[in-house]
Formats: structure tokens, sequence, C-alpha cells
């Protein structure tokens, strides 16, 4: 366990914001919790809770205690003829995890390579990409209270997941700490490729279906994400800023009157997502800059630290994007980033 004073988030948060909090922590294990609440000044501050800082805009100091489950153990729990559990701590790097997974021959998370942040961000936020979630491999998610250090274990059908939210997000958040993770995976032979992002199905049209590996979609979807998401490390950012808004059937044809070419997914419950990009794009944001902030002009849906911008500046970057979505279209654009 470590605890320091003044701490600065910098190197904490994709975006590259300068902010400090008044105590950062790193927890390890149950009693580390315990041992924290037993200092009365501590135990008297407001905590948060923060992963590899890929989903986060911070936009002031941090009063109260940031805490960061260090925890990386990696152990496979059971496996079968067909199948691997796999208990993973929740400050292992996500995609050093999906490395180790798809070198082992293992389907489930392949298409899931390169997304930033830690293990245990991935239920929190139910990361996803290119046609899959982190909800479609997980089991179970252990937790750690962070006012007791009582653990929670929740099976996957009481994690609430849903589009990039789940029980921890939302009932949870700041009050229970994500310390391991369960996921089950397929073995080489008893697993098949997710193929339903029609952009990866292109991309590996020409390799026959059954020749496809693990290894192989990692690589295609790493090559796809290089050529479209910007390195944080060279300009600051969050992935994608806004969630893709989904918009009912009669709203919808109304669109297609107007914009026939209207980019669109039909949801299980009938209604309709609509790329966040692509109405960015038609307001002409996408490679806009706003002083020190701005638009990727490699994907609209990413915002960017240009270089010395504040909190701020990023979130009245994505206020003038919304606005101008709004006025056009009538579709309200909801941030992903969680904005402190």
């Amino acid at each position: 366990m470590h605890i320091q004073a003044n701490y600065s988030l910098k190197k904490h948060n994709t975006f590259k914001i300068d902010v400090k909090t008044q105590y950062y922590v790193e927890i390890n294990r149950q009693s580390d919790i315990t041992t924290l609440r037993s200092d009365l000044t501590l135990a008297s501050l407001p905590w948060r809770i923060i992963g590899g800082g890929s989903n986060i805009l911070f936009t002031h100091d941090i009063e109260g205690v940031m805490v960061h489950c260090g925890y990386k153990q990696l152990k496979i729990v059971k496996q079968d003829e067909d199948s691997v559990w796999l208990s993973v701590g929740a400050g292992m790097n996500w995609h050093d995890l999906v490395t180790y997974t798809v070198e082992h021959n293992w389907w489930g998370l392949e298409n899931l390579a390169l997304i930033p942040g830690t293990v245990g961000a991935a239920p929190v936020q139910n990361v996803g990409a290119y046609g899959a979630e982190a909800r479609d491999a997980i089991t179970r998610v252990q937790t750690l209270n962070l006012y007791s250090g009582h653990r929670q274990e929740f099976r996957n059908s009481e994690c609430n997941f849903g589009y990039r939210t789940s029980i921890f997000k939302q009932e949870y958040a700041d009050k229970i700490l994500v310390h391991r993770v369960t996921f089950r995976l397929r073995k080489l032979h008893a697993g098949h490729p997710n193929l339903v992002y029609e952009p990866l199905k292109e991309a590996l049209s020409e390799i026959p279906k059954t020749e496809l590996t693990p290894k192989i979609i990692y690589d295609t979807v790493i090559k796809l994400r290089k050529e479209r998401i910007p390195d944080p490390n060279v300009f600051g950012n969050a992935g994608s800023f806004f969630k893709n808004p989904v918009v009912g059937q009669s709203y919808f044809e109304e669109l297609l009157t107007r914009y026939p070419d209207v980019p669109h997914h039909k949801t299980l419950e009938g209604f309709y997502k609509i790329p966040a990009a692509w109405l960015i794009e038609q307001v002409n944001w996408k490679g806009q800059r706003c002083g020190a902030a701005g638009v990727s002009d490699k994907h609209a849906l990413v915002l960017e630290n240009r270089g010395g911008a504040k909190g701020q500046d990023i979130v009245e970057l994505s206020q003038m994007v919304q606005e101008a979505v709004d006025h056009k279209f009538g579709i309200h654009l909801e941030p992903e980033v969680i904005i402190i």
C-alpha cells in the first residue's frame, strides 16, 4: 500500500490533464482499506476510484483520496475440455490481458485489443469495440467495499451491464472497488471468431473463416484501431468521447428522408443506433480546434488535448459539438467519458 499527498494525476489520465489529488493511494488487498479507514484524516475525506484514467476528464484538483487498485495477479481457476476460467487482478493492464489470452489461443477478448485502461475498469464501463463487450466474457466480479473492506462478489447477471455502463458505474460508483474479474474463455477448437462488426469482417474477407484464430483477429483489430484512433501519447484523449445515440423507428424513418445514406445499426429492441462520429462530421466539427482542444481529424468521435488544454477547455469544446448536433438533428450526444 502506497500513500502520496498533493499528487499529480497527469500520468494517470490519458487526456494528460495536470490536476492534483489531496491523497493518492494504491490498494492491493482487503486489509489495506481497513488500515486506511483507521486514519481519522483519511476516513473523513471523500474517496474516489481511478483505474487507468482512460475514460476520465478532470476539470479541477481533487479534494480527498484517489484510490487505485494495484492487484495484478492472474491465475486459471478452472478449465474443462472447451473452456478456461481466468481470474485477473483489477490492476492489470487490459491490453496485456488480451495479449495473454491470444497467446494461449483462447477466444473471447481478441476483439477488445488495444483498449487503454485496466482490467478493473472493464466491468465498470463494460468496455466494447468491434462487435464485442467485456460482459460477453465476464462471469464474476469480486469487489471490496471502500468503507468497510467487505468482500462482495457479483455474478454476470447481477452486474446490470448495459451500453458502456454497469452497476459499478451507477449504484456503486466510488463505493466499491473492483478487485478481481473472472472471465470464461473458449479454447481454440471450441470457439469461433466474432465478425458482427462489418469493417472487421471486410478486413478479414480474404481469409476462410475456418482458418481464423484469436491472434489473426487481434492483429487485425490493432491495425484498424491504429488507423482510426489517434495515439493518446501524441495528443491526449480518451478514445470515444460520446456514446452512439439510439433513436426510435419513427424518428429514424424521418431521418432517412433527409439523409438516405445515414449509417445505422438496428438493435435487438427495435431501436436504431446512429454513429456519433457521422453526426459530428455532418456538422463540420471533425478536425476543428478551439484553442488547445480539438476534434481529431482522424476520428470525429475523439476529442483531443492538442497541448496544454485544461479539462474545462475539453468540456466547452464538447458542449459546442453537442449544440451543433442537437441543432441540426435534434439528437443529444451523451458523453461516454466521466467528467470530474
